[in-house]
């Protein structure tokens, strides 16, 4: 079933906003994930580096 009264600008116009949100939050898990294969491939050289986790305190 399709919609019998589909205005493409007035959807473009609506739709701008949620689009923007999920290109900035998949650019930012891309720059996660970026970030992760750089601290995973510096544990793999140096194996007896300390974890991040270790440095939190209780």
């Amino acid at each position: 079933m399709s919609a019998s009264n589909t205005n493409l600008k007035t959807q473009t116009k609506r739709h701008r906003g949620p689009l923007f949100g999920i290109v900035v939050s998949l650019l930012w898990a891309g720059v996660l994930f970026v970030g992760f294969m750089i601290w995973t491939s510096y544990q793999a050289d140096n194996p007896s580096a300390t974890s991040p986790a270790e440095y939190v305190t209780e």
